[in-house]
């Protein structure tokens, strides 16, 4: 294994309750009418991407890049298995 492949991030697979969900596009709300953005965006990415989306962004950018992003990917594992997440 390379020294690249033994740092490489584990994807975000968390999983929210609805409530979780509901307090969290709060708080994002709160951050973007205080121009808060780069803590909007972490928080952003915490959600799970739906997935439909999490494929079209992965064709466009890779699954490398959405790992490193921080992207919630649960939902797109969910739908498509384990496997989806092969580089």
């Amino acid at each position: 294994m390379s020294q690249a492949e033994a740092i490489r991030l584990e994807p975000n697979l968390k999983r929210f309750s609805e409530q979780e969900l509901y307090d969290m596009k709060l708080e994002i709300s709160k951050l973007v009418n205080m121009g808060r953005m780069k803590e909007a965006d972490i928080l952003i990415n915490k959600i799970p991407l739906h997935w439909k989306s999490a494929k079209i962004l992965k064709e466009m950018v890779g699954i490398e890049a959405m790992i490193e992003s921080g992207t919630n990917l649960s939902e797109a594992v969910e739908h498509y298995g384990m496997g989806w997440l092969e580089r």
